[in-house]
């Protein structure tokens, strides 16, 4: 007796494994969105793009008024402390004026490097940063001390605020504004700072950049 093969065989037999694969996949990729969903709704308006973590996040990016100290191997007539001026440009021998402001300390050391390979044969150039002093941020309103402040390393919110001495007595804590500045455009987004100390948005403690402004009502 000739045996009817059954049209699901194939499906059943041969695609199966894929489907589930895909549905693996899918549950995946849903479950990815819904995460990222929840953790950028946290953000207050304007912080969720910029302040999403990135790979580069940790390299510090030079800028005016930062100390630096560029030496070349070998050549001890190019060994030069040099600050950014105002312009966001060095001046050092042989290359001239070289952008800074704006690039990592590695990055410069490739520019000059390219640079330096006209005259010396092979260059190693090293870029070390003596001072950062380009890291300022400003603290206004109900904080003890009112003004710039100059970091030295990657800083939170909370942290300037401490650092201006802590809100006064007559604080709103409830209403504090960060303004930024990025591509010549400035965002606000407001901060319960209640809500960040007792842990129900820690998200808001952000990170600070420079030309930060923060504003205790």
């Amino acid at each position: 007796m000739t045996e009817t093969p059954d049209p699901n065989a194939r499906w059943q037999c041969g695609d199966t494994p894929q489907v589930k694969t895909m549905t693996k996949s899918m549950q995946s990729w849903v479950k990815a969105a819904v995460l990222l969903s929840f953790v950028f709704a946290g953000f207050p308006p304007g912080l969720r793009a910029q302040d999403a973590p990135t790979a580069s996040a940790e390299e510090y990016v030079l800028g005016v008024e930062d100390k630096l100290s560029v030496s070349v191997w070998k050549e001890v007539d190019l060994t030069k402390t040099v600050s950014v001026r105002p312009d966001g440009k060095i001046t050092f021998p042989l290359v001239g004026d070289a952008q800074a402001a704006g690039r990592t300390a590695k990055q410069l050391s490739e520019d000059l490097t390219r640079s330096l390979s006209k005259f010396i044969k092979e260059p190693v150039v090293t870029v070390v940063i003596e001072e950062i002093n380009n890291f300022k941020v400003f603290v206004l309103g109900e904080v003890t001390l009112q003004g710039a402040l100059t970091l030295r390393r990657r800083t939170r919110l909370l942290e300037a605020i401490a650092l201006a001495g802590g809100m006064t007595q007559y604080a709103d804590k409830s209403n504090l504004v960060l303004i930024r500045y990025e591509d010549g455009k400035e965002s606000r987004s407001r901060i319960d700072y209640r809500k960040v100390v007792n842990g129900e948005r820690p998200e808001w403690n952000v990170f600070l950049r420079p030309g930060d402004t923060i504003i205790v009502n």
